[in-house]
């Protein structure tokens, strides 16, 4: 690295800009921020000391970066927004160029200079927005603010007095890439970084421990200020917020548990203690934290809970209680989620609700600057068993047209019994109320099989019924009737008994008569009588069959053929008695008789298919009850109130 050395126009002690491209340097001896303007140097003022922090580095360390020149960490920036404050480290390489190493929460991120492509402005920034940032690739905006400067030790790459707000905006890209714009003091981009998570080993680096870094703390030594109750934190080094479970008060754990809040005892009743382990996903999470919040919908308050759990290798996720139905929420890259259709990996979610959610009550330590009544706007999105969850937090300074940060969420179902098991609690878990938003319907799985078996059955008996109709059943017997002529149909001649007729194999006996009537009808009072036992079987049938022509054109109706069954008929002899009635002046001649043995009827076949079509009919009910259960508490409800009540 090419160095530059200067006088400090305060102490007049020697200052060193040891990366040529660096413009402002902190004096060792007076601490004084050091800028470069050309070959002079000029004086920014006192930098504040630095805040006690938990980092793990230190300026002077050296390390590699993917087959990078060495580099030095040359510069250490502390930035506060607000609600907390974090360390950027300046990475000095040895071919004299530079990039940033991001240090927060206990993660790093490595932010590369890159070519700044024509980018809206500062004011025009709208979190979760796309930018097509050229080679890089798209990026989703996922957080737009400023920052103070507050303190810094070594050089820095820009000339700014400590005390200055600096807009930024960070971005979210697929696969977990990373991108920061800097946009300085005004509303123009300055500079584009990009970069991913790394980790101190892809950098080369030991982590420090001395006694320099903030001391991590102990339960056992820790006390409530407001109420001397003994405190326990779990998760040492990230957490930055502390509900005291004895009194309720709001402590800020990076200013020695300094009051930010008193409230009352807590009201939270937790169903999984704080502290409690349990393993889930095979991983052994912690309870650290307990939160609950709500949200108001037309005049109603829906609460529910969310567990904040820990694990020193994993971090952070939440179990989330809303009316007794359970999720496990994972935090996902927002660039990995695409806004305009709420797609993840490639799955459509569907909306279910927006609202705005509300912190009402807080127990046990938050990895953020967690405070009662903070609201962030909410958007859901349901794939059973999963949710999609957006949540907006906005800038209450007003930078940019919708400043603020935008995280997504992703969450899974977990039945009541795997939260039980997981965290050994007594007893069995309560009943869930209604049906959770994205909770697995018991029928959706079934629905689609069980329709696809009944076609099956359905169509096999259709091919049945048709194979069956071709064979015609067999016909027993045929037979040419006439009348005399002058008959009365009271007159026993007028009487028919035809036969015999020899049934062979149990089953239904079809008689079909057909006769030459027009403008006329034809009464048969019939009987199927079983010559060995008596048996009978008493039927009528009629053939009526009228035509004519009015105003409105011809017309018939009726037919010239009658069809009647007799069911369940044994084998045996049998003879068929047909006894005729006629209208007065219109006496036919005779008729045709046909009796068949064992005729397929297609009502039967018809009542066969709906029997095997009654189950997928009613999977489809369930499973259509269940849907509407689901989105009745929903922006898109199925069925409207008024169709419910």
């Amino acid at each position: 690295m090419s160095g530059y050395q200067a006088s400090c126009p305060s102490c007049v002690a020697s200052v060193t800009f040891a990366l040529g491209s660096s413009l402002l340097a902190v004096c060792a001896h007076c601490g004084s921020a050091v800028a470069r303007q050309g070959a002079k140097v000029a004086d920014y003022g006192k930098v504040a000391e630095l805040i006690p922090t938990a980092s793990v580095l230190a300026l002077g360390m050296e390390g590699r970066y993917e087959g990078a020149p060495a580099f030095r960490l040359v510069g250490r920036l502390q930035l506060d927004w607000g609600q907390g404050t974090w360390d950027e480290w300046l990475m000095g390489f040895a071919d004299g160029s530079w990039a940033w190493l991001s240090e927060s929460q206990g993660r790093f991120h490595y932010m590369g200079q890159s070519p700044l492509p024509p980018v809206p402005s500062f004011d025009a920034l709208v979190v979760g927005q796309t930018l097509d940032l050229g080679a890089p690739g798209t990026f989703v905006v996922a957080e737009a603010r400023s920052a103070r400067f507050a303190s810094a030790r070594g050089e820095l790459p820009f000339a700014v007095a400590p005390g200055t707000d600096l807009r930024y905006a960070d971005l979210s890209g697929p696969g977990g890439q990373l991108a920061t714009l800097d946009f300085g003091r005004g509303t123009a981009a300055e500079a584009l970084y990009v970069g991913r998570e790394v980790t101190l080993a892809d950098l080369g680096l030991r982590p420090r421990a001395d006694e320099d870094r903030r001391p991590a703390a102990r339960g056992e030594s820790l006390k409530c200020p407001r109420c001397a109750g003994p405190l326990e934190v779990r998760a040492p080094g990230q957490s930055q917020r502390i509900a005291c479970p004895w009194c309720g008060s709001l402590l800020d754990v990076t200013r020695d548990l300094a009051v930010l809040e008193a409230l009352q005892r807590p009201q939270i009743k937790p169903l999984v203690p704080l502290g409690a382990k349990g393993r889930l996903r095979g991983v052994e999470w912690t309870v650290i934290g307990v939160m609950e919040r709500s949200v108001t919908v037309e005049g109603l308050r829906y609460r529910w809970t969310e567990y904040l759990l820990y694990e020193p290798r994993h971090g952070f996720r939440w179990l989330v209680e809303a009316k007794r139905h359970w999720s496990f929420v994972e935090p996902l890259n927002p660039g990995d989620v695409d806004p305009r259709g709420a797609r993840y990996r490639g799955e459509r979610y569907a909306h279910f609700q927006s609202g705005a959610a509300t912190v009402d009550h807080v127990l046990g330590e938050f990895y953020w600057t967690v405070a009662r009544g903070e609201t962030v706007e909410t958007d859901d999105y349901v794939k059973p068993p999963h949710m999609l969850s957006r949540e907006l937090t906005r800038d209450e300074r007003g930078h940019g047209r919708d400043g603020g940060e935008v995280n997504w969420s992703l969450g899974t179902y977990l039945p009541g019994g795997e939260v039980w098991s997981a965290f050994s609690l007594p007893g069995s878990p309560p009943e869930p109320e209604g049906v959770g938003p994205h909770q697995p319907s018991p029928w959706r799985g079934a629905v689609g099989p069980v329709w696809v078996a009944a076609g099956v059955a359905a169509a096999a008996i259709f091919v049945a019924f048709v194979f069956l109709s071709a064979l015609g059943g067999q016909t027993v017997h045929r037979q040419r009737v006439s009348l005399p002529p002058g008959v009365a149909f009271s007159a026993p001649e007028a009487t028919v008994f035809a036969g015999p007729i020899f049934v062979t194999h149990e089953g239904n006996v079809q008689v079909k008569v057909e006769a030459p009537v027009s403008n006329a009808w034809l009464y048969l009072d019939g009987a199927l009588i079983n010559e060995e036992t008596g048996a009978m079987d008493e039927f009528d049938m009629e053939v009526s069959y009228y035509h004519g022509s009015d105003s409105d054109g011809s017309w018939r109706e009726g037919s010239t053929t009658a069809t009647r069954y007799v069911p369940s008929v044994p084998p045996g002899r049998y003879l068929l008695r047909l006894q005729p009635q006629w209208e007065n002046g219109h006496e036919p001649s005779g008729y045709d008789l046909t009796v068949r043995s064992r005729v397929p009827r297609f009502s039967y076949a018809l009542l066969a298919m709906l029997a095997v079509l009654a189950w997928p009919v009613f999977a489809t009910w369930r499973w259509f009850r269940f849907e509407v259960a689901r989105w009745s508490e929903s922006d898109h409800p199925w069925v409207s109130s008024s169709q419910e009540e």
